[in-house]
């Protein structure tokens, strides 16, 4: 399954909860629908918040790495500092 699912020919119930639950299988806990970035409570401890994690995501280009809260973090708070050519956005993270 893709990491975003918004990439999907067709993106209805069946579609979005088969890719989450293959994702799921293979441990992989996020996944993005374009902006939005779904999180599923993996119920085990896996190696993603590491500082070695951290940085990859640090000013990483879209799509180049797994969806990730450090990538939404990370694109979050360039935005509200207006780098990438463009004028500061205030930004909002709802959890």
């Amino acid at each position: 399954a893709a990491g975003d699912l918004a990439a999907l020919a067709e993106l209805d119930e069946a579609a979005l909860l088969g890719s989450l639950r293959e994702r799921f299988l293979r441990q992989q806990v996020y996944t993005d629908v374009g902006d939005i970035l779904i999180a599923m409570n993996p119920f085990q401890c896996l190696p993603l918040y590491g500082r070695e994690v951290s940085e990859r995501y640090r000013r990483h280009e879209r799509g180049t790495l797994p969806p990730h809260i450090f990538a939404v973090a990370d694109r979050a708070y360039h935005a509200m500092l207006g780098r990438h050519a463009a004028e500061p956005r205030s930004q909002c993270v709802v959890i």
